[in-house]
């Protein structure tokens, strides 16, 4: 499921204006009403003024992470640096309670090749006994994020061909990286705004028939960026879990 919002002033679906009213209270269980609010984003978005329920990784700059007006909306700017970093909510949110995932986001061009800005997702409980994740993906079970056995990053592609593809990970010595799913892509779609849906049981069970869909659990849900790209900014607004 997907929309465009070309114009300034598109009025938008009610759930995400009421996203945007303020931040949703940290969760420590399943959410009552089947939906749960990632992202609004809310007002001084920095490193240093994060929900407290959000968890940073890496070096993250000034201006790195901000809330902005984006075509009259307020989103959250992420712009890519030399390091990487990720930020993410912890959600413990059942798979198949709240298997779908929605979010606005507004790309501009980047280099070749992959957008250097992504979301990403963890998961676990559903994996039998497995192999720990190695250092290649932006999540990673040795930091102080919330412990997961699978990951998901969710990107925008350098063509609009690539997407709902999935990327399987590498692995090298008993480690794995995160699963790369491409959303959307090309540059003729950079520049304005698109909201999604996906389906991450579909997407997991596609990665990983083996697994145990029904055990698994939504550790956390937050962004990402790769290191080693030009600045390309990318605005983002309305992550929201549901069923």
């Amino acid at each position: 499921m997907t929309a465009r919002w070309s114009r300034p002033g598109t009025l938008l679906p009610v759930f995400v204006i009421a996203i945007l009213v303020g931040c949703a209270q940290p969760l420590t269980g399943e959410p009552p009403s089947g939906t749960m609010d990632v992202l609004g984003p809310v007002p001084a978005f920095e490193p240093n003024a994060l929900p407290r329920d959000w968890i940073i990784e890496g070096k993250v700059g000034r201006g790195q992470l901000s809330v902005v007006e984006r075509d009259g909306m307020s989103a959250l700017k992420v712009i890519n640096g030399r390091q990487s970093f990720v930020a993410v909510k912890p959600t413990k949110a059942s798979l198949l309670a709240t298997p779908y995932l929605s979010w606005a986001w507004n790309m501009e061009p980047q280099e070749s090749g992959f957008h250097p800005v992504r979301l990403v997702v963890g998961f676990q409980g559903g994996r039998p006994k497995g192999r720990r994740w190695g250092r290649s993906s932006p999540v990673n079970t040795d930091s102080g994020l919330p412990s997961h056995d699978r990951a998901v990053v969710i990107t925008w592609g350098e063509s609009a061909l690539q997407r709902s593809s999935i990327t399987m990970p590498e692995t090298t010595s008993g480690t794995q990286a995160a699963l790369r799913y491409t959303a959307r892509g090309g540059a003729e779609n950079t520049g304005s705004w698109w909201f999604e849906t996906v389906d991450l049981s579909d997407i997991y069970r596609r990665a990983w028939p083996g697994d145990d869909a029904a055990n698994t659990r939504i550790m956390f849900i937050g962004i990402a960026s790769a290191p080693g790209k030009r600045a390309s900014p990318a605005y983002i607004l309305g992550i929201r879990l549901s069923r």
